[in-house]
Parts: C-alpha cells; structure tokens; sequence
C-alpha cells in the first residue's frame, strides 16, 4: 500500500497527537534519599542506639534501626515522632514506604503510626538528635493510605490518618505503604509512632507482647512523580484524525486516476 506525501503528512500529526499520550505512561519510581535523622526519643540500650539514622542506612542486620521502649528499663516512652529530610525535593505524585520489622526477638512491630510531610526549608528542622530533637515544622498529614502487610495483620485507618495495625502479629515482617499526594516539593517526612489502647502494655505504640516495643529495622521510600498536565486528544478526535489521513491518501489516488 502506498501512500501520498499528503497522507503521510496527515499519519505525522497523528503520531503527534499520541506523544503526549507515550510520555504520559514513562514515568518510574524513583528511591528518595532520608537523611539527617532526628526524634524525640530513641532506645539507647540492649544492642542499641537504635536511631533515626539508623533505619534508613541500608543496613537490614539485627541489631539496627529505630526503636521506642514503653518501659522504664527501656526509657518509659511512648508516643514519639522521627523525622527525616529528603536530600532533593521530591514531586507530588505517589509515596511508597515500605518498612521492615526484623529484629531477632519476635513481635516488635509498630502497632499505631502516621506518616507526615512538609515543604519547610531543610535547615528550619530536623537537627540530627536522637533524642529531644527538633522535629517541628508545618507538617502536612498524608491521607486515604493503602497498606499491607504480613499474613494474618489487619490495618485500619482511623479518623486522625494514623493506621493501627491488627490481626496476629507476625513474628518479623514487612509493611508496605501507599499514598498519592499532590503536595510538590516535599523536603521532609515524619512518622509518628502512637499509643493505643488496643495495644499491648495498655498502650504501645509497638506490638510486642511484654512491653509495647518495636523495632523499624529499615525504611524505604519510593516516589512516582504526577505525569504532567497535557491536552492529550479524546478518543474521537484520534479516530478523526486516523480516518483523516487514510480518505487523504485514498482520495488523491482517485483523482490521479481521473
């Protein structure tokens, strides 16, 4: 089948027309670097520091990572809040946070939690304590998360945007959490560890059986960006425009005919 300069024209802006359409469909997931680590309390004994630091480093050994101890032996904490920055900013578009439980002493999992973000300029918090850190800024809660997690949890949202995880906890696991924001330029994330009354030791926020510990051994972040905003053509106009530039070449062949 062969076909005009004419009609091959009209293929071009066809093809066109589906650019933005393509590009739309190319955006990856990306790792987002956390650093600069600080909360309001960390375990500091029984194979710790466990820090801020510490649960996003890369390591997924035991013993790593940042924990909260309800009991006087291990501080008397209970609800605390960790903050990271972003090293660059980050698009509005998709979260994922995936969040690894593996210490060797089962259960230590995080019973209640809610993640935060925030635009503030870098250097107005999050100053590197472990312990009594500065963890303030205009924090922005993230909404409508879709978690999972091991077999046999249960998650729930509650009206606050804190998730209270349920169900038989697993001995170690992995949750997985999803948000779309379209907050842009995010430089910071929070998470909130909370107490609960559900929990084990009359609070939490972990989910060990003796005494409301947890251990977040590593975390992860992913982000999506938002495809941008395009006027890409309806469905229609694409027919149109294909149907266009096939009568163009048929008809011009009939008149050369002629």
């Amino acid at each position: 089948m062969k076909f005009n300069r004419t009609a091959l024209l009209n293929l071009s802006l066809l093809f066109c027309s589906l650019v933005p359409f393509v590009a739309l469909q190319s955006k990856e997931a990306s790792a987002v670097t956390l650093q600069n680590g600080t909360a309001t309390f960390s375990q500091q004994i029984f194979g710790g520091p466990y820090t801020p630091d510490h649960a996003v480093d890369g390591n997924f050994g035991d013993p790593n990572g940042w924990s909260v101890g309800t009991s006087a032996t291990f501080g008397g904490a209970s609800s605390q809040t960790a903050v990271w920055e972003t090293a660059t900013d980050v698009a509005a578009g998709q979260l994922d946070f995936t969040m690894h439980f593996l210490h060797s002493n089962p259960g230590h999992l995080l019973g209640r939690f809610r993640f935060s973000v925030t635009t503030d300029d870098r250097n107005t918090f999050a100053d590197g304590l472990d312990v009594g850190g500065d963890v303030a800024a205009n924090w922005i809660e993230l909404t409508n998360p879709i978690v999972s997690g091991p077999a046999g949890m249960t998650f729930n949202t509650l009206a606050d945007n804190s998730i209270l995880a349920g169900g038989t906890t697993a001995a170690t696991g992995v949750y997985n959490v999803s948000y779309s924001t379209t907050i842009d330029n995010i430089t910071g994330i929070r998470l909130e560890a909370i107490e609960h009354p559900s929990l084990p030791a009359g609070d939490g926020p972990g989910l060990h059986i003796d005494n409301g510990n947890f251990v977040l051994t590593e975390m992860t972040l992913d982000s999506t960006p938002m495809p941008p905003v395009t006027s890409t053509p309806e469905p229609s106009t694409l027919l149109g425009l294909g149907t266009l530039a096939l009568a163009s070449g048929t008809l011009l062949r009939r008149r050369r005919k002629v």
